[in-house]
């Protein structure tokens, strides 16, 4: 399992709009990421869409979260971009012809339930506070 780039460089888009507390530019946003601008501008459209951070155009513009960093979890992030995690097509429910004697199927569901209770729902404001349980 890999998280893509898109959310891993989205969280840490969130993380550095929200340690501003204000309105902050791309060029900013871009030199303190080392990110292109442009890689930038094509994460917020998005992020925008699902309401987690709002634009200003122009010369004073930028980026700001739209919402409390607490209200901005990692499930609300992979929801902006259409993802989903998901280990197996066991766990989603699929059909297969060993789902009732599969004994390699609990594994998949207890990974799955531990990404559900423990990582969908950090939040920015856990991860600002540095009270991301690493255990």
């Amino acid at each position: 399992m890999k998280i893509n780039t898109k959310i891993r460089y989205g969280l840490r888009m969130l993380i550095a709009i929200a340690q501003e507390e204000r309105l902050v530019n791309t060029t900013k946003l871009s030199e303190r990421m080392h990110v292109s601008p442009k890689y930038l501008r094509k994460l917020a459209g998005p992020l925008e869409k699902a309401g987690l951070i709002k634009s200003e155009q122009g010369i004073y513009g930028g980026y700001q979260l739209n919402m409390k960093p607490e209200d901005i979890s990692m499930q609300r992030l992979m929801a902006a971009f259409n993802e989903r995690l998901s280990l197996t097509d066991c766990v989603l429910g699929k059909k297969c012809d060993l789902k009732d004697s599969c004994l390699a199927r609990n594994v998949w569901v207890m990974l799955e339930k531990t990404l559900q209770e423990r990582f969908l729902p950090v939040t920015i404001h856990d991860i600002l506070l540095n009270r991301v349980d690493k255990a």
